[in-house]
Protein backbone atom coordinates (compact mmCIF):
# COMPACT_ATOMS: atom_id res chain seq x y z
CA UNK A 1 0.00 0.00 0.00
CA UNK A 2 1.59 3.46 -0.83
CA UNK A 3 1.01 7.07 0.38
CA UNK A 4 0.80 9.87 -2.19
CA UNK A 5 -0.16 13.29 0.03
CA UNK A 6 -0.75 15.52 -2.57
CA UNK A 7 -2.91 18.24 -3.58
CA UNK A 8 -3.36 17.11 -6.89
CA UNK A 9 -4.30 13.72 -5.65
CA UNK A 10 -7.20 15.62 -3.68
CA UNK A 11 -7.88 17.38 -6.01
CA UNK A 12 -8.83 14.42 -8.39
CA UNK A 13 -10.72 13.15 -5.38
CA UNK A 14 -13.58 15.41 -5.56
CA UNK A 15 -14.08 16.00 -9.40
CA UNK A 16 -14.13 12.12 -9.45
CA UNK A 17 -16.84 12.11 -7.00
CA UNK A 18 -18.53 14.92 -8.63
CA UNK A 19 -18.38 13.88 -12.29
CA UNK A 20 -17.95 9.79 -12.33
CA UNK A 21 -20.27 6.93 -10.48
CA UNK A 22 -18.72 3.18 -9.87
CA UNK A 23 -21.96 2.35 -11.75
CA UNK A 24 -22.93 4.15 -14.58
CA UNK A 25 -26.41 3.51 -13.83
CA UNK A 26 -28.75 5.62 -16.23
CA UNK A 27 -25.69 6.03 -18.89
CA UNK A 28 -25.20 5.44 -21.93
CA UNK A 29 -23.88 1.95 -22.51
CA UNK A 30 -20.49 2.53 -24.32
CA UNK A 31 -18.07 -0.51 -25.31
CA UNK A 32 -14.74 -0.84 -24.64
CA UNK A 33 -12.96 -4.27 -25.54
CA UNK A 34 -9.18 -5.12 -24.54
CA UNK A 35 -7.33 -7.81 -26.54
CA UNK A 36 -3.85 -8.86 -26.70
CA UNK A 37 -2.93 -6.14 -29.27
CA UNK A 38 -4.36 -3.54 -27.41
CA UNK A 39 -8.03 -1.44 -27.15
CA UNK A 40 -10.73 -0.87 -28.83
CA UNK A 41 -12.26 1.97 -30.12
CA UNK A 42 -9.83 4.10 -30.21
CA UNK A 43 -12.70 7.07 -30.44
CA UNK A 44 -15.94 7.35 -29.24
CA UNK A 45 -18.05 10.56 -30.10
CA UNK A 46 -20.06 11.88 -26.89
CA UNK A 47 -22.04 14.61 -25.87
CA UNK A 48 -20.94 17.29 -23.66
CA UNK A 49 -23.05 16.43 -19.87
CA UNK A 50 -23.56 12.81 -20.85
CA UNK A 51 -23.57 10.21 -18.76
CA UNK A 52 -21.77 7.27 -19.40
CA UNK A 53 -21.66 3.46 -18.59
CA UNK A 54 -18.28 1.70 -19.58
CA UNK A 55 -18.59 -2.26 -20.13
CA UNK A 56 -15.04 -2.61 -20.84
CA UNK A 57 -13.92 -6.34 -21.36
CA UNK A 58 -10.59 -7.34 -21.25
CA UNK A 59 -10.69 -10.67 -23.55
CA UNK A 60 -6.63 -11.07 -23.66
CA UNK A 61 -4.75 -13.36 -21.27
CA UNK A 62 -3.08 -10.41 -19.22
CA UNK A 63 -4.62 -8.03 -17.02
CA UNK A 64 -5.18 -4.42 -18.12
CA UNK A 65 -5.61 -1.19 -16.45
CA UNK A 66 -7.48 2.21 -17.86
CA UNK A 67 -7.34 5.33 -15.93
CA UNK A 68 -8.29 9.35 -17.07
CA UNK A 69 -5.06 11.17 -18.23
CA UNK A 70 -4.53 14.78 -19.45
CA UNK A 71 -6.93 15.86 -17.02
CA UNK A 72 -10.16 13.35 -17.42
CA UNK A 73 -11.40 12.29 -14.26
CA UNK A 74 -11.72 8.59 -14.41
CA UNK A 75 -9.96 6.96 -11.85
CA UNK A 76 -7.63 4.08 -12.40
CA UNK A 77 -8.82 0.72 -12.15
CA UNK A 78 -7.56 -3.20 -13.13
CA UNK A 79 -9.81 -5.31 -15.08
CA UNK A 80 -8.24 -8.66 -14.78
CA UNK A 81 -7.48 -11.27 -18.11
CA UNK A 82 -11.44 -12.33 -18.81
CA UNK A 83 -13.80 -10.14 -16.81
CA UNK A 84 -15.81 -6.99 -17.35
CA UNK A 85 -15.90 -3.89 -15.01
CA UNK A 86 -18.25 -1.36 -15.80
CA UNK A 87 -17.18 2.36 -14.51
CA UNK A 88 -19.70 5.15 -14.73
CA UNK A 89 -18.26 8.53 -16.23
CA UNK A 90 -20.12 11.74 -16.84
CA UNK A 91 -18.58 14.25 -19.69
CA UNK A 92 -17.68 17.41 -18.81
CA UNK A 93 -19.66 20.63 -20.32
CA UNK A 94 -18.33 21.82 -23.24
CA UNK A 95 -16.93 20.57 -26.74
CA UNK A 96 -13.48 18.90 -26.09
CA UNK A 97 -10.88 15.57 -26.56
CA UNK A 98 -11.01 13.22 -23.31
CA UNK A 99 -8.59 10.98 -22.91
CA UNK A 100 -8.62 7.32 -21.11
CA UNK A 101 -5.36 5.51 -21.10
CA UNK A 102 -6.14 1.32 -21.79
CA UNK A 103 -3.01 -0.47 -21.11
CA UNK A 104 -0.94 -3.64 -19.60
CA UNK A 105 2.22 -1.56 -17.17
CA UNK A 106 5.04 -1.70 -19.46
CA UNK A 107 3.37 -3.65 -22.39
CA UNK A 108 0.65 -2.77 -24.91
CA UNK A 109 -0.97 0.66 -24.45
CA UNK A 110 -3.99 2.51 -25.98
CA UNK A 111 -5.31 6.21 -25.91
CA UNK A 112 -9.25 6.16 -26.67
CA UNK A 113 -10.60 9.27 -26.92
CA UNK A 114 -14.00 10.45 -25.95
CA UNK A 115 -14.58 12.83 -28.54
CA UNK A 116 -17.64 15.39 -26.86
CA UNK A 117 -19.66 18.34 -28.68
CA UNK A 118 -21.78 20.81 -27.06
CA UNK A 119 -24.66 20.09 -27.85
CA UNK A 120 -26.87 23.31 -26.73
CA UNK A 121 -23.60 25.28 -29.00
CA UNK A 122 -25.02 22.64 -31.68
CA UNK A 123 -28.54 23.21 -31.65
CA UNK A 124 -27.96 27.16 -31.44
CA UNK A 125 -25.91 27.79 -34.58
CA UNK A 126 -27.41 24.40 -36.11
CA UNK A 127 -23.94 23.00 -36.53
CA UNK A 128 -21.38 20.41 -34.50
CA UNK A 129 -19.36 22.15 -33.31
CA UNK A 130 -15.44 21.40 -33.37
CA UNK A 131 -13.96 19.68 -30.26
CA UNK A 132 -10.86 21.25 -28.57
CA UNK A 133 -7.86 19.72 -27.18
CA UNK A 134 -8.67 19.36 -22.95
CA UNK A 135 -6.11 21.07 -21.14
CA UNK A 136 -3.16 18.69 -20.16
CA UNK A 137 -2.28 18.84 -15.94
CA UNK A 138 0.89 20.50 -15.12
CA UNK A 139 2.87 20.49 -12.17
CA UNK A 140 3.86 17.88 -10.08
CA UNK A 141 2.96 15.81 -7.00
CA UNK A 142 4.67 16.82 -4.04
CA UNK A 143 4.54 15.11 -0.78
CA UNK A 144 3.62 16.14 3.05
CA UNK A 145 5.85 15.35 5.89
CA UNK A 146 8.03 11.72 5.30
CA UNK A 147 7.74 9.03 7.56
CA UNK A 148 10.47 8.79 10.09
CA UNK A 149 11.60 5.61 9.55
CA UNK A 150 12.00 5.77 5.94
CA UNK A 151 14.42 5.53 3.28
CA UNK A 152 14.92 7.92 0.71
CA UNK A 153 15.42 7.28 -3.23
CA UNK A 154 16.63 10.58 -5.23
CA UNK A 155 15.02 9.39 -8.65
CA UNK A 156 15.91 11.83 -11.63
CA UNK A 157 14.59 11.20 -15.12
CA UNK A 158 14.95 12.79 -19.19
CA UNK A 159 14.64 12.02 -22.43
CA UNK A 160 14.84 9.23 -22.06
CA UNK A 161 16.31 7.52 -18.96
CA UNK A 162 15.26 6.83 -15.31
CA UNK A 163 18.47 7.31 -12.56
CA UNK A 164 18.25 6.29 -9.15
CA UNK A 165 21.02 7.49 -7.07
CA UNK A 166 20.96 3.66 -5.32
CA UNK A 167 20.16 0.90 -6.88
CA UNK A 168 19.25 -1.43 -3.98
CA UNK A 169 17.88 -0.48 -0.22
CA UNK A 170 16.41 -2.78 2.64
CA UNK A 171 12.50 -3.97 2.91
CA UNK A 172 10.22 -1.14 4.45
CA UNK A 173 9.01 2.01 3.56
CA UNK A 174 10.28 3.64 1.01
CA UNK A 175 10.23 7.03 -0.19
CA UNK A 176 10.56 7.90 -3.70
CA UNK A 177 11.76 11.27 -4.69
CA UNK A 178 11.25 12.06 -8.63
CA UNK A 179 12.71 14.97 -10.19
CA UNK A 180 12.00 15.28 -13.80
CA UNK A 181 15.39 18.01 -15.35
CA UNK A 182 13.51 17.78 -18.68
CA UNK A 183 13.08 21.32 -20.36
CA UNK A 184 10.11 20.12 -22.57
CA UNK A 185 8.89 16.65 -21.88
CA UNK A 186 6.15 15.40 -19.08
CA UNK A 187 7.46 12.44 -17.25
CA UNK A 188 6.00 9.98 -14.54
CA UNK A 189 7.52 7.58 -12.63
CA UNK A 190 5.76 4.23 -11.66
CA UNK A 191 7.03 1.05 -9.34
CA UNK A 192 6.40 -1.90 -10.96
CA UNK A 193 7.36 -5.80 -9.78
CA UNK A 194 7.21 -8.54 -12.71
CA UNK A 195 4.65 -11.20 -12.02
CA UNK A 196 5.36 -14.79 -13.18
CA UNK A 197 4.05 -14.27 -16.91
CA UNK A 198 6.22 -11.32 -17.42
CA UNK A 199 3.72 -8.63 -17.20
CA UNK A 200 3.66 -6.08 -14.31
CA UNK A 201 2.18 -5.18 -10.94
CA UNK A 202 1.56 -1.30 -10.90
CA UNK A 203 2.62 -0.75 -6.58
CA UNK A 204 2.34 3.08 -6.63
CA UNK A 205 3.19 6.25 -9.26
CA UNK A 206 3.85 9.92 -9.23
CA UNK A 207 2.09 11.18 -12.69
CA UNK A 208 2.68 14.06 -15.27
CA UNK A 209 5.67 15.67 -13.64
CA UNK A 210 5.72 18.75 -15.52
CA UNK A 211 9.80 19.67 -16.88
CA UNK A 212 11.55 20.95 -14.05
CA UNK A 213 9.33 19.81 -11.83
CA UNK A 214 9.41 16.69 -8.79
CA UNK A 215 7.27 14.96 -6.79
CA UNK A 216 6.96 11.73 -4.12
CA UNK A 217 5.87 8.96 -2.78
CA UNK A 218 6.08 6.35 -0.26
CA UNK A 219 5.82 2.70 -0.16
CA UNK A 220 5.53 -0.53 1.98
CA UNK A 221 8.26 -2.65 0.10
CA UNK A 222 9.11 -6.68 0.66
CA UNK A 223 12.32 -7.61 -0.67
CA UNK A 224 12.16 -8.38 -4.28
CA UNK A 225 12.94 -7.08 -7.74
CA UNK A 226 11.34 -4.48 -9.28
CA UNK A 227 11.30 -1.54 -12.06
CA UNK A 228 11.08 1.96 -11.97
CA UNK A 229 9.69 3.09 -14.76
CA UNK A 230 7.96 6.08 -16.98
CA UNK A 231 4.96 4.74 -18.96
CA UNK A 232 3.76 7.85 -20.96
CA UNK A 233 2.80 6.35 -24.36
CA UNK A 234 1.77 8.40 -27.44
CA UNK A 235 -1.23 10.68 -27.60
CA UNK A 236 -0.24 10.89 -23.65
CA UNK A 237 0.77 14.03 -22.65
CA UNK A 238 2.06 15.63 -25.99
CA UNK A 239 4.09 12.84 -25.90
CA UNK A 240 4.58 11.42 -29.81
CA UNK A 241 6.58 7.96 -28.31
CA UNK A 242 6.29 5.75 -26.08
CA UNK A 243 8.57 6.19 -22.99
CA UNK A 244 9.28 2.44 -21.80
CA UNK A 245 10.52 1.67 -25.31
CA UNK A 246 12.69 4.17 -25.31
CA UNK A 247 14.28 3.04 -22.30
CA UNK A 248 12.99 5.32 -19.53
CA UNK A 249 13.14 2.49 -17.18
CA UNK A 250 15.74 0.89 -14.74
CA UNK A 251 16.05 -2.29 -12.15
CA UNK A 252 15.97 -1.30 -8.20
CA UNK A 253 16.29 -4.07 -5.67
CA UNK A 254 15.00 -4.42 -2.05
CA UNK A 255 16.79 -6.74 0.31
Amino acid sequence: MYRASTLAAAIGIVALAAACTSSGAGGREVRITQREDGCTPTSIPVTAGEKLKLVVQNESKKDYELEGIDGTSLQEMIVPEGRTRTPGYTVPSGAGIHKIKCYVPAGVSTVIELVATDSAASAASGATASPTAANSPVGAATSGASTQSATSVAVTLVEYSVTADKPSVTAGTIRFIATNVSSAEVHELYVLKAKPDGTFDKLGEIPAIAPQKGGSIELDLAPGAYTLACLIVPGEAGSTVDHYQQGMHTPFTVK
